[in-house]
């Protein structure tokens, strides 16, 4: 008798659990956005500390004083820094060839490097412009170009 209910209980769940709505739903924009909106770049170094649990340095990590700007004709980001913000004693180590990059870009938009582009958000080589393909959600494509340079 136990099994009865229990197979009754499980066809009741998944009758009521299923619903008979397939059309007439409103209609959702897909984004068709496919541009970088802001940047930042970080400097990562190790610190003087020992993390106690696994015995290594502690890495810390530092946003550098920057100015962005957008050229949407060329597709062009340039991220501008200073230094100013990474301690004196680790100022002089610092290099756009390991420098760390990040970027926002349009909502529901994909990027992806192209040629030896370093990935994003780790240190990477930035002495030269990078080529990135950012995807919109409607399959829309640009190519940007992501130019990291001193703050003058």
């Amino acid at each position: 008798m136990k099994k009865f209910f229990n197979i009754i209980a499980a066809l009741l769940l998944a009758v009521v659990s299923t619903s008979c709505l397939d059309s007439g739903l409103e209609e959702l924009d897909t984004y068709k956005d496919c541009d970088i909106t802001s940047g930042e770049i970080y400097w990562r170094y190790y610190g003087t500390d020992v993390i106690p649990g696994s015995g290594e340095q502690q890495v810390k990590q530092v946003r550098l004083a920057r100015a962005v700007q957008q050229d949407l004709e060329t597709n062009t980001f340039y991220i501008r820094y200073t230094t100013t913000n990474i301690p004196e004693a680790e100022r002089s180590n610092f290099t756009e060839a390991k420098a760390v990059v990040a970027v926002t870009i349009s909502t529901a938009a994909v990027m992806k490097p192209i040629g030896d582009a370093p990935k994003l958000g780790v240190p990477g080589d930035w002495t030269k412009d990078n080529q990135y393909e950012v995807t919109a959600a409607d399959g829309t494509k640009k190519v940007w170009t992501i130019v990291v340079e001193p703050y003058q």
